[in-house]
């Protein structure tokens, strides 16, 4: 026997699934110096790490750039000559290291190159003293502390301008003075000379560590508020999907009730991926059991024809939002016809996504029929 179906073919989407965000589009200086452009960051501390990688990069960018224009103004001083090729060859490694994403030793690199760059225009002087022209270069010193905060972890800093402050000290203390040097000094004393620079080297550091903590605090609010955004987003598209099926599900129902309405054998047609395929299926054997039935005559026509069109106007009620399937509570709602009282029990607490107990009060077990 040929049974009609309810719908010509079927086909259930598969649970929304999310896909990472594509790629933001990075220039060819990031291409090229940083790391983890290229791959997704699902986590705070790999979006961290891209951050810290690409701060680098501007960095070694601004490194290079200067230390380049700076070079014609050397070709005179012999030992800054030394130090901005020292410090060029160390930005180069300091590149490499970035963009294999050995970000911290990259920092690293840049820190030490910061502070012997500077350090070394002292030590280099022509006549191996210090002059009171190369004072500044102590309170230059406090790039490398800035440095440190920005791309090692942010305790650095304090670090840093420790190790400064006990070089300027041992330097002012080893390295023989010039006579314009030792003039100032008698004239504002040793501590003066040490303090300022020193001063600079712990405010910067404060400052330094305050800013980045703050930064860091920003980021991870976003990062939160972002993931927040995700969750909220695949919860909606989880959420559609399942009110999809449902609705599929009750219109599949709505249109085998009209079939039996008419006397023909309907049944509910859904792809065996569906989530509510078992339900379908317990549902099939239900319309099975009642057709037969109705074809042998235990249930009059007009009872089964009214009881069905009852049922049918009831789910699509629900099926368009004017009823909540409360209305199918069979404490409230019952044909006097058992196989519809039967499957109407059924789908009140499949349509609430709940189990329905194996049997139910007006089933045939229980003397229905």
């Amino acid at each position: 026997m040929m049974h009609p179906t309810n719908s010509e073919s079927r086909t259930s989407s598969p649970l929304g699934e999310t896909t990472n965000p594509p790629l933001p589009r990075v220039n060819w200086w990031l291409r090229m110096t940083s790391t983890g452009w290229d791959i997704p960051q699902e986590t705070i501390e790999q979006r961290e790490k891209v951050r810290r990688s690409r701060l680098t990069s501007w960095i070694l960018l601004g490194m290079l750039v200067t230390l380049t224009a700076f070079i014609p103004a050397t070709f005179t001083d012999r030992a800054s000559m030394f130090s901005v090729l020292f410090a060029l060859a160390g930005v180069l490694v300091a590149t490499f290291c970035n963009r294999k994403g050995f970000v911290t030793v990259a920092g690293g690199i840049l820190v030490t190159l910061s502070i012997l760059a500077t350090i070394g225009v002292v030590l280099g002087s022509a006549d191996g003293k210090i002059h009171l022209v190369y004072l500044p270069a102590y309170d230059i010193m406090v790039i490398s502390v800035i440095l440190g905060a920005s791309i090692l972890p942010r305790s650095a800093a304090f670090i840093i301008a420790v190790v400064n402050t006990i070089l300027i000290t041992a330097d002012l203390m080893v390295q023989p003075l010039s006579p314009d040097l030792q003039q100032a000094i008698s004239q504002y004393t040793m501590a003066v000379i040490v303090g300022r620079p020193v001063a600079i080297q712990i405010m910067v550091a404060v400052i330094s560590f305050l800013w980045v903590r703050g930064m860091d605090q920003a980021v991870k609010r976003a990062d939160r508020a972002e993931e927040l955004r995700s969750i909220e987003q695949r919860f909606s598209m989880v959420e559609a999907e399942r009110k999809a099926q449902v609705e599929e599900f009750v219109q599949e129902i709505i249109n085998a009730l009209r079939l039996l309405a008419n006397s023909q054998e309907g049944l509910v047609v859904l792809s065996p991926n569906h989530p509510l395929h078992q339900q379908g299926m317990f549902i099939n054997n239900q319309l099975k059991q009642f057709y037969r039935l109705k074809q042998s005559g235990g249930v009059t026509n007009e009872q089964t024809a009214y009881a069905a069109k009852i049922l049918l106007t009831m789910l699509q009620r629900v099926n368009t939002g004017h009823m909540k399937p409360s209305g199918l509570d069979p404490r409230v709602f019952a044909t006097q016809v058992p196989i519809i009282d039967t499957i109407s029990w059924y789908l009140y607490h499949m349509l609430q996504g709940k189990y329905a107990p194996a049997v139910s009060p007006n089933s045939p077990a229980h003397g229905g029929l």
